[in-house]
């Protein structure tokens, strides 16, 4: 009995050895984002990691650092260049390369399908906005969704383009955005998107613009009556990895990493879309109005100028490319 405890003792032993050996070998994936625990950039992530350790347990090891707790979006683009940040789920894209701000451009997409051709299909189109991240150091997992920005107004509806005219208006600082609210009329103001809240309650801007999760979670049905339902843009997220470390995996690992990524991906797209479609007649519970009549083809005339406007920096291919894309 003696030696037959010995040798079990040995066994396990040589089993905690190995299978710590392992765990120190597994290859450690740092993941950040500015958004809180609550938020699908955190769910991604976590679908990601789960599904990634049932294809291959323990030889990657994720962790995920959500509520900008490694700064902002541009310190993870800097990080992943120098090697302290291995990936991020971030909206940079036009950041990284400006004809990348195709997908930022207003009304450049029809649809929900039109999305997913551009960035979802495997198609030519979705390869070549792939390529253009990976050469400038960065793999794309996967290009996740918002969803479509939505208007909202303190004074009064907007039915079309025109009635934009005079608004005060907060948008990212993204170019051919201020340039296109100003095709519309509009006085847009670019700030930090923590600033948003303050500034429409204390009436430095009247309008904001933003999907509806992000009207609803920020609360700006308190200082904001109407909802207007322009679909106008849907500027997309992206999953991302360093090109550094992303050639650094072996072939098996890069094919488990993209198996599990296009998973995860499908289920953040289906959950942001689901929780838009849903939180738009939560916004009207809790007072807003919501209007749907509004006439998007006003929108198309600022657009193509748009388009026009910035043909040479994106590329006027790119531009139709996208606009053409099934």
């Amino acid at each position: 009995m003696t030696m037959r405890f010995a040798k079990v003792a040995v066994a396990c032993a040589a089993y905690l050895i190995s299978t710590g050996a392992l765990a120190a070998d597994a290859i450690v994936l740092r993941v950040a984002h500015t958004m809180p625990e609550s938020h699908s950039y955190q769910k991604w992530v976590e679908a990601f990691r789960a599904d990634l350790d049932k294809r291959v347990p323990g030889r990657i090891e994720v962790k995920v650092f959500p509520s900008a707790q490694l700064g902002t979006e541009t310190e993870y683009l800097e990080g992943m260049k120098l090697g302290t940040l291995d990936g991020a789920v971030v909206g940079r894209h036009g950041q990284i390369d400006p004809r990348l701000d195709v997908l930022n451009l207003p009304m450049i997409f029809r649809d929900e399908a039109h999305k997913d051709a551009v960035m979802r299909s495997g198609s030519a189109l979705n390869q070549r906005l792939d390529q253009i991240m990976y050469d400038k150091g960065y793999k794309v997992l996967g290009w996740g969704e918002l969803g479509f920005r939505d208007i909202t107004t303190r004074d009064k509806p907007l039915h079309k383009a025109s009635d934009l005219a005079g608004i005060d208006i907060r948008v990212p600082n993204v170019e051919p955005w201020l340039y296109a609210f100003k095709q519309w009329g509009a006085n847009p103001t670019p700030m930090d998107f923590s600033e948003v809240y303050s500034a429409l309650q204390q009436g430095v801007i009247n309008a904001q613009e933003n999907p509806p999760e992000i009207i609803y979670t920020s609360k700006f049905y308190e200082v904001q009556k109407y909802m207007n339902l322009t679909h106008h843009a849907s500027i997309p997220c992206e999953f991302i990895v360093s090109r550094r470390f992303w050639e650094k995996l072996p072939a098996d690992l890069q094919e488990a990493v993209m198996q599990a990524a296009t998973t995860s991906r499908d289920a953040q797209v289906r959950l942001s879309r689901e929780s838009n479609a849903g939180l738009i007649s939560q916004l009207g519970e809790k007072g807003m109005t919501i209007v749907q009549d509004v006439d998007r083809d006003s929108f198309r005339e600022g657009a193509e100028k748009t388009y026009a406007k910035y043909g040479d920096v994106i590329g006027t291919d790119l531009i139709q490319a996208v606009v053409d894309a099934r």
